[in-house]
């Protein structure tokens, strides 16, 4: 594990932000941390870099207390949290040589990093011509300028239009192909599923579940089925006043419905006794599906 949070607890006033929280980051993932606003993730980040302590428990990467041995745990990680802020009156590449000076390094990285997140044509850019996602992959290069093994993201897609979150996506995508392990907070589930191996969930200050993506969608309690069945619409009319139907909607021509994963061969004999043919039946079970079975909330 290349990050691990043991027992960690943060409370402001009465609040308590995070509950005992003990997380585990193999090396070589894509992790991906999701919760409702205000249920402790970007507390968790905070104490993971250092720059709040926790009441109780500890932080370790590569075996080293963050707490304890803040230089040598934190040494070969990069951070990224909340957003891209920069002088805008500056170019792209004297942000970074401001920000090499004050972490005492050189400024050898500095094209290398700009290169790496496409943006060297632009280095001499102020940053107020930078679109929302320029910024956003900016900030990624400042946080690579530690050559870090892990990188730490705190909603790196958030804002973003669609074009903006793909550039950012496949840029996580090939930094991890290089041997970073990236953790990503993150409230955008469909974009979380696309880049990451392992997911944790957290409510209230408390981790709800955590393990591989592929392992946690099958124990999710709702289930998404994609059926293609004839004639839709009888289908539709058979499936929908069923109480232990979640959702049944009809969509590019088949029928997508939501129950739990035991009720699937009852709804294939269902329809079959009742003169439907079924042809196939996929399971689509989605990040969101596990998301809500766990926190029953609607996401963000």
């Amino acid at each position: 594990m290349i990050l691990e949070t043991k027992n960690l607890s943060k409370s402001f006033g009465p609040s308590k932000a995070v509950d005992n929280l003990s997380l585990e980051i193999p090396e070589g993932s894509v992790f991906g941390f999701l919760g409702p606003n205000g249920s402790g993730k970007s507390t968790t980040i905070r104490m993971m870099t250092d720059l709040i302590r926790p009441d109780e428990g500890e932080v370790f990467i590569q075996g080293q207390s963050v707490q304890k041995k803040h230089q040598k745990a934190l040494g070969k990680v990069g951070a990224f949290i909340e957003r891209a802020d920069f002088y805008k009156h500056l170019s792209a590449k004297t942000n970074l040589e401001m920000l090499a000076r004050m972490d005492g390094k050189g400024y050898s990285q500095i094209p290398i990093v700009l290169e790496r997140v496409g943006l060297s044509s632009r280095a001499n850019d102020k940053v107020k011509h930078y679109s929302q996602g320029m910024r956003q992959r900016l900030g990624i290069a400042q946080a690579l300028l530690a050559k870090p093994k892990l990188l730490i993201l705190d909603e790196p897609t958030n804002g973003l239009d669609p074009q903006g979150m793909k550039e950012v996506r496949d840029l996580i995508k090939e930094l991890n192909n290089e041997g970073i392990t990236i953790f990503i907070s993150s409230h955008l589930l469909n974009e979380v599923q696309k880049m990451c191996t392992h997911v944790a969930i957290i409510f209230e200050g408390k981790l709800i579940t955590s393990g591989s993506m592929n392992t946690l969608l099958t124990e999710s309690e709702i289930f998404t089925t994609e059926i293609s069945v004839e004639p839709i619409e009888k289908a539709k009319s058979i499936l929908y006043p069923l109480d232990w139907i979640i959702k049944c909607d009809e969509r590019n021509g088949v029928l997508m419905v939501n129950t739990s994963q035991d009720k699937i061969s009852d709804i294939i004999f269902i329809l079959v006794q009742n003169g439907c043919a079924v042809n196939s039946v996929i399971s689509k079970t989605s990040l969101e599906d596990l998301y809500l079975s766990k926190t029953g909330t609607n996401g963000a």
